[in-house]
């Protein structure tokens, strides 16, 4: 089945290429749906969201797929939990995005709210009636021009001066992790090299900060030790393992997020080293010797 075919164009480019692996598997086992729906637990309809890239599939139906269909499960399971986390990165900052709108929406509102309250006393009201002018009479003490009268005429203005010191200093605590500078104070051994979702860029280049934290390693893009990473996968979590196949003496070519041939090359002779299987797919026990 071609690539991309009737495929949702939010789909993840991991998650597409699942899609097209399952739908791989299933045209070359000739098993139709309601063949799937009777030899493995879940129904028809479920077959088809996995298969049309409507839901992500959970591992147990790859597996179970794989089980009817005589395939190896391991890469389809690899590259079904890079499709997830990569799901994950995706909403997350989705969901970031859309908090930061609705500040700004709400911050709008009271701008336009304080400026509607502040054009006039009395606008579009009418004339004042005589208890009015009673209550507004003006001070019993004169004032000169430069005067701005009583503090409780001005607290407005305090509450203004104040908020502005606050935004400064809020914005001068927080600029040097913002900044460059934040290289000399990372914020966590987890993600001090890079701020925001892993985003793919032709010849992007990450650097690696490599730091000690309870007698592991950590490059400064991820903390994870059980994140299965598989041939064609993109995320940070690959930034790292690139970092830390680096710092153990095995090229993997540019660290830039790609988990390409070199890559992988440099993960299965980590993994013939170490004694563990050189699948070339880094999971709990590659990354428990990239950590140290």
């Amino acid at each position: 089945m071609p690539r991309g075919r009737d495929l949702p164009e939010s789909l993840s480019e991991s998650a597409a290429e699942l899609v097209v692996e399952l739908r791989t598997v299933k045209s070359r086992s000739g098993l139709t749906l309601v063949a799937l729906e009777r030899k493995t637990a879940y129904s028809k309809s479920s077959w088809e969201r996995y298969l049309n890239g409507r839901t992500l599939p959970p591992a147990d139906a790859v597996r179970a797929l794989c089980t009817v269909a005589g395939c190896d499960p391991v890469p389809l399971v690899a590259l079904r939990e890079v499709a997830a986390a990569d799901a994950a990165v995706r909403k997350e900052w989705e969901e970031r995005k859309e908090r930061e709108e609705r500040a700004d929406l709400d911050e709008q509102d009271e701008r336009d709210e304080g400026g509607e309250r502040g054009d006039g006393l009395g606008q579009g009201a009418g004339p004042l009636s005589p208890s009015a002018h009673v209550a507004t009479e003006p001070d019993p003490v004169p004032r000169t021009a430069g005067d701005p009268g009583p503090w409780w005429r001005r607290w407005p203005a305090l509450v203004v001066l104040g908020a502005g010191v606050a935004v400064a200093g809020g914005v001068l605590a927080a600029e040097p992790w913002q900044s460059e500078s934040r290289a000399a104070a990372p914020r966590s051994p987890f993600t001090s090299a890079h701020d925001g979702p892993y985003v793919w860029g032709r010849e992007a280049s990450y650097p690696c900060r490599i730091q000690q934290h309870s007698g592991r390693t950590y490059a400064g893009h991820s903390g994870t030790h059980q994140t299965v990473l598989a041939h064609n996968s993109t995320s940070w979590d690959v930034v790292e393992a690139q970092c830390l196949l680096h710092e153990a003496g095995f090229d993997p070519g540019a660290v830039d997020g790609v988990y390409g041939p070199r890559t992988e090359q440099a993960v299965k002779r980590l993994q013939a080293k170490a004694g563990i299987e050189d699948d070339g797919l880094v999971g709990p026990d590659t990354w428990k010797v990239l950590r140290g």
